[in-house]
């Protein structure tokens, strides 16, 4: 590091002790399938416009689970969507998914600040896949339970996975300044459209954000999270289920399973391929509904939204209506998200809608 970095470090550090620079950061959402980075900013009804956006997309492999594979490929997909976006901004809010992150709401018996904490590194090391000793655990306090005590919103993920993301960040010459749960940054923008939809929050609403590689389904109730569950079903099933019978590659598969021929019909095979993913997704979805009312009691479930590229799945939408016996809506953000339309096209903010939520809901946070 030459003297000028180190300046510049410095300058850096005292910034963040006094609380000084901008309170905004960037969205970063490292996907399975590409790298979105966003830029929102406030608006004085309460909600955000979209400025800046851009989606580049990986290598395949780059990225299994949440072990990063091709460390110099992410770093450079980085770049060039911050450069596509045209961001300047350097101060980004990092999110993580994956089978070393989690995400719970607790019920503890309350107390100090101290207190609280300690109870909350009790209870994470019963329930963490993970040694807590080598992870980083955060917790949001919601607010006074029925039994008198306290509830909190507890996540964590491991520290190597933590530290290899921010490598990635810091390749791009990013500084990570906020590390959120993608499932956490979903629920964000649910509760800002929630405002515009009337959604009535005192009952439960599920989020489903069906991914290439997880689905991660969540339910929402009384303005807050009271379960979130990972599941390992995501819409790449299909993408190699269509190579491995069509004898296709991975890119060819991709087109097909969301496209279809030159007239944008589904072949037969394709349609009993995704038939065949998509009641196994059902079938998950329906094991985690009944666990969760047969643990809470809890039978108000009136609406769900799904986002995630898996929400263009022909049937998907249909399916989980009849399934739920609730109403099935895709969770659009820009029905509080404004933005120019000079600088994003309708296809662009189709794009977006579908599969840009996650870096949305991270660009919504603000530094302390």
């Amino acid at each position: 590091m030459d003297i000028k970095e180190k300046i510049e470090e410095i300058i850096e550090l005292v910034k963040d002790k006094l609380n000084l620079g901008p309170k905004q950061v960037i969205g970063v959402d490292i996907g399975l399938h590409s790298v979105k980075v966003a830029e929102v900013t406030p608006t004085a009804d309460g909600g955000f416009k979209l400025v800046r956006y851009a989606s580049v997309r990986l290598p395949e492999a780059s990225l299994i689970e949440d072990e990063i594979q091709k460390e110099e490929e992410i770093i450079e997909a980085l770049r060039q969507a911050l450069q596509n976006a045209k961001i300047t901004q350097k101060q980004a809010c990092m999110g993580l998914a994956g089978p070393n992150t989690i995400a719970r709401r607790l019920q503890l018996v309350g107390g100090s600040e101290e207190d609280i904490r300690d109870q909350v590194n009790w209870e994470a090391e019963q329930y963490l896949p993970f040694g807590i000793y080598e992870s980083s655990v955060a917790f949001h306090v919601i607010g006074e339970n029925e039994g008198g005590g306290v509830d909190v919103i507890v996540g964590a993920a491991r520290n190597d996975v933590i530290s290899s993301f921010k490598d990635v960040l810091s390749g791009a010459d990013l500084k990570v300044k906020i590390i959120d749960l993608s499932v956490l940054a979903v629920i964000n923008v649910f509760e800002l459209t929630a405002k515009v939809l009337k959604i009535d929050l005192s009952l439960s609403n599920i989020i489903i954000d069906l991914g290439a590689q997880k689905t991660h389904f969540a339910i929402f109730k009384n303005n807050t999270v009271v379960f979130t569950k990972e599941m390992n079903i995501g819409c790449v099933m299909i993408t190699e289920e269509i190579q491995r019978q069509l004898g296709v590659n991975y890119e060819e598969a991709e087109d097909l399973k969301i496209t279809g021929d030159e007239n944008g019909n589904l072949p037969e095979e394709i349609l009993e391929i995704v038939d065949s993913v998509v009641e196994s997704f059902f079938s998950e979805i329906k094991k985690t509904i009944d666990f969760y009312v047969t643990s809470t009691q809890d039978d108000s479930l009136s609406s769900c939204y799904v986002t995630g590229g898996g929400a263009l799945i022909p049937g998907l939408i249909e399916g989980l209506e009849a399934l739920l016996g609730v109403t099935v809506s895709v969770l659009n953000p820009f029905d509080k998200i404004t933005y120019d339309s000079k600088k994003f096209s309708p296809e662009e903010i189709n794009e977006i809608a579908y599969k840009g939520v996650a870096a949305l809901g991270l660009a919504m946070r603000q530094r302390k």
